[in-house]
């Protein structure tokens, strides 16, 4: 009797251990949303973007996050700042009138910063990307993978 529980368990074990290498596997290797394909969820300003974000946070974090992804969405501003980091990394910032502080941090998508290292501090762009939520501390809404989709 004590050997059947004991095999048993082992079999248990082992089967969970499969099942969790399994999952494990597919959460490192599963394929990256193609942004550039993904039709936005939502097209909205930058200053209507972080008035919701700093009015209401969790209802924001209910509409633009989800819990696999961020939400692909499109935020229209004025170029504020351009940080580059080496040459892998490059962040655009959107202004927000009537803020001293905040904007909308736009993480570009790697292979799109050569077309971000053209935009001047001032033009008028619409950036697509995931929304990756807000920081309170700085004011500023976070996107990731974003491409530049409309420079007017």
């Amino acid at each position: 009797m004590n050997k059947k529980i004991i095999k048993y368990g082992i079999v248990i074990i082992c089967l969970g251990g499969l099942i969790g290498m399994g999952a494990l596997s597919y959460m490192l290797f599963k394929p990256k949303r193609n942004i550039a394909n993904t039709k936005a969820e939502y097209s909205i300003s930058a200053s209507q973007l972080l008035t919701e974000f700093t009015q209401n946070e969790p209802a924001a974090n209910a509409k633009y996050l989800s819990m696999a992804f961020g939400k692909v969405i499109q935020v229209s501003g004025i170029l504020a700042q351009k940080t580059e980091v080496g040459d892998t990394t490059l962040t655009l910032s959107l202004r927000v009138p009537d803020t001293k502080d905040g904007g909308i941090s736009c993480s570009m998508d790697k292979n799109e910063i050569a077309k971000g290292r053209l935009l001047k501090v001032g033009d008028s762009i619409s950036v697509k990307g995931e929304c990756t939520g807000y920081i309170d501390i700085t004011n500023e809404v976070q996107m990731i993978k974003c491409l530049v989709v409309r420079d007017n």
